[in-house]
């Protein structure tokens, strides 16, 4: 249920704020998020999604307190590391400083990814429990937020950006603070857990710095190649085309540490993935068909007249969607059997038929050569993957 809100709240964010603000305002927020979940998704190679891969082999209760405990000391460190470096970051991101501007950047920055690795953790233990009432309070307060600025017409963005950091900050440090007597640090722990983390994260960390390259460089492309309002365009595009990635994620999520608990067994893992399929490929069905029949009603509806008569460009992002969603099981098992290698070298050319054909398509055909370059992409990396799971499981 939390992850409905979220996924609505999410869309809802991106309703109002593409409203609202002026859409060279929303191009900086675009172009914003796409730094955020970069970090949200290193964090999660390095600390989070190793910790729900490995926490399997630490059945003792005492090994399992200290590998929790390494996860908390692994986040506050990382966080120090962000704040450290997003000043310099920031000025090649964006070509300029301003001081206020990177204090504010920062604290959404460390507040989103810090409320994340709090989920993130208690869904690799399956405390759903305490999981959905973390997302539901979440939820709740950005819905009050939005409705404070759409009805109060709030014209300053970093109205959002402090009110929403303010919210993802308060509800991750209830956490930190009830877990407080695991913030220590123990040496002789540390050097294991980390041996541990990064013998499946590092495939974690390449692949996660590909699939940035591949995914995230289009609004950079867009805002050096053609025009700063394309960015904003693409934004709306990609979200109302995925306005379902949040529950995706979720499913994920919840069905990783079900994968793991097979990982030793391929039958097992296969027949899983078949029965999978079923479910995301009828997700699959759907989102596509919503985007060929209501795709532009859709944009009419939730965006207005700013970003009105796109035409065909609405059904891209649906057609791309779908084909993620389908493939969705493959990615999930590869992880859970300690495959997190086969994403990273797959990456390898996804990312250069990103950057290199991206660059050609956009210099030619605008952003519809986006979407032209992130199909075909796409299509490659979960083809490839597929194959490649295939030959592994051999069944």
């Amino acid at each position: 249920m939390d992850q409905f809100f979220m996924s609505v709240t999410t869309f809802a964010t991106t309703i109002i704020l593409a409203r609202t603000y002026d859409v060279l305002v929303y191009a900086d927020f675009v172009l914003l998020i796409t730094l955020t979940v970069f970090v949200l998704g290193l964090q999660s190679a390095l600390i989070s999604k190793p910790y729900a891969i490995n926490l399997n082999d630490y059945k003792d209760s005492k090994r399992s307190i200290d590998y929790f405990q390494f996860a908390l000391n692994s986040k506050l460190i990382f966080t120090v590391i962000i704040l450290l470096l997003f000043p310099i970051i920031y000025f090649f991101s964006f070509k300029e400083w301003n001081g206020p501007d990177v204090l504010i950047f920062s604290f959404f920055i460390i507040s989103y990814s810090s409320y994340y690795f709090v989920r993130e953790l208690l869904l690799s233990e399956r405390r759903t429990r305490q999981n959905m009432i973390y997302g539901l309070l979440c939820s709740g307060f950005l819905i009050v937020l939005l409705g404070y600025i759409w009805f109060f017409n709030v014209s300053d963005i970093f109205v959002y950006l402090v009110s929403a950091s303010t919210i993802y900050f308060g509800l991750s440090l209830v956490y930190y603070v009830k877990n407080y007597r695991f913030i220590k640090y123990t040496f002789s722990n540390q050097v294991h857990f980390w041996k541990a983390n990064w013998h499946v994260g590092k495939w974690l960390v390449g692949g996660n710095f590909l699939f940035h390259i591949s995914s995230n460089i289009y609004p950079w492309l867009l805002l050096f190649i053609v025009d700063k309002k394309d960015v904003a365009i693409l934004g709306v595009l990609l979200s109302i085309g995925s306005i379902i990635s949040p529950l995706l994620k979720a499913f994920g999520s919840y069905l990783l540490p079900l994968f793991v608990r097979l990982n030793t067994d391929f039958n097992k893992v296969s027949d899983l993935v078949k029965q999978c399929f079923w479910f995301f490929g009828m997700m699959s069905i759907i989102v596509l068909a919503t985007g060929f029949l209501f795709g532009e009603n859709l944009m009419n509806l939730f965006f207005g007249e700013k970003y009105a008569n796109l035409g065909l460009l609405v059904i891209f992002p649906f057609i791309i969607q779908s084909v993620i969603i389908f493939f969705q099981p493959i990615k999930i098992a590869l992880t859970a059997i300690k495959r997190t290698d086969v994403d990273f070298w797959v990456y390898i050319p996804r990312s250069i038929i990103a950057v290199v054909l991206g660059y050609f398509m956009v210099s030619s055909y605008g952003i519809y050569g986006v979407f032209y370059t992130m199909f075909l992409e796409n299509i490659f990396y979960q083809v490839t993957q597929y194959l490649i799971y295939r030959r592994i499981v051999s069944i």
